[in-house]
């Protein structure tokens, strides 16, 4: 198992796991509009695409490491 496969897909298992932990530290995900004209709203929705993120880096790393594996 070669490491230049292994690490960029633990990384970003890591990256999608930190995402998915504390979506409100992200990059806003949220236009700064939404964020002025109701901010409760914003708020649950940065929460929503930032857990949803966080599995979505974290699922394509599982899949990259899954790749590495079988590609040798």
């Amino acid at each position: 198992m070669d490491p230049a496969q292994v690490v960029p897909s633990v990384m970003f298992v890591a990256a999608g796991g930190y995402l998915y932990r504390r979506p409100m530290s992200a990059r806003s995900l949220v236009s700064p509009r939404e964020w002025t004209e109701a901010p409760a709203k914003a708020e649950v929705l940065q929460r929503r695409l930032g857990k949803a993120m966080g599995v979505a880096l974290a699922l394509g790393g599982v899949l990259w490491f899954v790749v590495a594996l079988a590609t040798g």
